[in-house]
């Protein structure tokens, strides 16, 4: 499994919902790692966390023997990544204190292990990835595939709620919930489960964050109607989702960036249904979230994307505060009428409720 480049960091640590927090949150963490790379495949490595003053908080060099040792602190136990020269997060671990290391993970990539709250999340992640992964291969031509696949799917949720359970009051509960339970969850749920946690976890910075996150996400559920938000056009100019939403058409706003690869990789699926449907009355309002405007509005000229295309600003109204994104790829689909009627839609997803909608064979 290839890494992730550094460049997607920020899409990394949004999927995570910005990493989550330990226990003992009244002291700075003092993060003590060392490892060993494979021959060459660095000469630099850094310590990378979210939402904090500056974003690098440790470097080091990696000697003529492939080994380094890094040593930072940061001002909660959160989510951090490792990082090299080359580009490429090796991993993502949970902040604690103790001697941690690096270790190269079969078949490929790097874990760390060392410390209590690492190794006991490893084995959760284990468990949880081994049932995903029996489920991917099913066998769908057999009688029994559907039953075999949703008892698969109903455990591997029960591991997850059973762990977040058994880890009410430390990092490991927070990272599991706020990356893997809270998604399909309704706001409702989401309350009842932040509930759950341990003052002490409640009050951390990420769950504060996320508590804020539940009250937008209230008001952007299924069958809500859209939120207007300000936007910036190709030309410059100001522009609002009620521009467009609510006007007619069947509308998907999508979220994206240039740096994000799972963004880029469903682009030409989403080209070839905006051709398909555009004329029936589907638009597609494609807001990117890069910082760069010159790389933004290249990669839309050199790829033709022929819908409406705008990026996010930084006012209060920017379309990311308001819908209170917290990864990407994200997309609402939105009713002519104005109402959210699906979410972060990947394109298979969006071809089958075009096809609904509109009729006609989707392939």
């Amino acid at each position: 499994m290839s890494m992730p480049s550094i460049k997607h960091i920020k899409q990394i640590l949004l999927l995570l919902f910005l990493g989550a927090i330990l226990c003992s949150c009244s002291q700075a963490i003092s993060v003590d790692i060392r490892g060993k790379l494979s021959d060459n495949a660095a000469s630099e490595v850094y310590l990378v966390v979210e939402d904090t003053q500056i974003d690098t908080l440790a470097r080091a060099k990696v000697g003529d023997d492939n080994t380094f040792h890094l040593k930072g602190e940061v001002a909660e136990p959160r989510t951090a990544f490792i990082c090299d020269d080359n580009g490429n997060a090796l991993a993502v671990f949970l902040a604690e204190k103790a001697k941690l290391e690096l270790k190269p993970q079969h078949p490929s990539g790097y874990m760390v292990e060392g410390g209590p709250i690492n190794d006991k999340y490893n084995l959760i992640l284990k468990r949880i990835s081994a049932l995903a992964e029996q489920a991917m291969n099913i066998d769908f031509e057999k009688e029994t595939a559907q039953e075999e696949y949703e008892s698969l799917t109903f455990k591997h949720h029960d591991a997850i709620a059973t762990a977040i359970s058994d880890n009410l009051d430390n990092i490991i509960g927070v990272e599991l919930f706020l990356s893997y339970e809270v998604r399909g969850m309704t706001a409702e749920d989401m309350r009842v489960r932040f509930g759950q946690f341990s003052k002490q976890m409640q009050n951390l910075s990420v769950m504060r964050d996320f508590e804020k996150y539940i009250s937008i996400f209230e008001k952007i559920e299924i069958g809500k109607n859209f939120l207007d938000a300000e936007v910036e056009s190709l030309s410059g100019d100001t522009m609002h989702l009620k521009e467009v939403c609510g006007r007619g058409k069947w509308v998907l706003v999508d979220f994206w960036a240039t740096w994000c690869e799972p963004c880029l990789e469903q682009m030409p699926q989403l080209k070839a249904l905006y051709e398909k449907y555009a004329l029936q009355g589907f638009e597609i309002l494609a807001i990117s979230l890069d910082k760069e405007q010159a790389r933004w509005k290249a990669y839309v000229e050199q790829n033709g994307l022929l819908w409406l295309n705008a990026i996010d600003t930084d006012s209060p109204q920017s379309a990311a505060k308001t819908y209170g994104l917290q990864s990407i790829p994200s997309s609402f689909l939105i009713s002519p009428e104005g109402k959210i009627v699906a979410r972060d839609l990947d394109a298979e997803s969006l071809a089958h409720e075009l096809e609904h909608i509109f009729g006609g064979d989707v392939h």
